[in-house]
């Protein structure tokens, strides 16, 4: 793992290592076990030519089949793209980097967890784990996912509805559905509105 530093909007300092034991800290206290990293290159006969997302190395699981290690997993996955490489080198688009990811391997009943549950530690894992204030975030959901929209709902954060923007596949075929992001206000001042539906609270309008 590199030794980069990034500063975070509570003015904190973190090196990469420390903002990974922190995120992986985390869930293994909500009790998921640690996943290794997977080879960059994927077995032969795999559909892509390099582990372009930390759950790719899982989608057997993901689709059904037990894990050794549990229902609850996190961990620190190295991840090339090049769908973008034309774009790389600005302050968003790499092409090589560690994606962290955890995963929930069934519902409650089987030992895993669902999406209210999945919202509710990701902002946890921001507010307390790396001081990020609620004021500084900003969450979408896709329309037709009306659980997570109640859940940041509740939990008070300002919410915008999207469309495909939201619905997550991992290609053609295979795990896909709607998703729900959070963003992470870096400029100065206050964060500008959205030009779309947004909601916040019980309140819900246009800008």
């Amino acid at each position: 793992m590199d030794t980069s530093t990034v500063t975070l909007s509570s003015g904190t300092t973190l090196s990469t290592r420390q903002i990974a034991d922190t995120f992986l800290d985390f869930y293994r206290d909500r009790g998921h076990q640690v996943v290794g990293d997977a080879t960059l290159i994927p077995p032969q006969g795999d559909p892509v030519l390099f582990t372009s997302a930390g759950m790719h190395p899982l989608t057997p699981y993901i689709e059904g089949r037990p894990h050794p290690l549990g229902r609850r997993l996190t961990g620190v996955q190295r991840c090339l793209r090049t769908t973008d490489l034309d774009e790389v080198g600005d302050d968003t688009h790499l092409t090589m980097f560690q994606m962290l990811g955890t995963w929930s391997l069934g519902d409650g009943s089987v030992g895993g967890y669902g999406g209210p549950q999945s919202l509710q530690w990701g902002l946890e894992l921001l507010r307390d784990g790396f001081g990020v204030p609620l004021s500084g975030l900003h969450v979408t959901v896709h329309h037709s996912d009306p659980g997570s929209l109640e859940t940041w709902q509740r939990l008070g954060v300002p919410v915008e509805v999207l469309g495909e923007e939201n619905w997550w596949s991992n290609g053609p075929t295979g795990p896909c559905g709607p998703d729900s992001e959070i963003f992470v206000w870096t400029g100065d001042g206050t964060p500008p509105a959205p030009r779309r539906r947004m909601i916040a609270g019980s309140r819900c309008g246009t800008t």
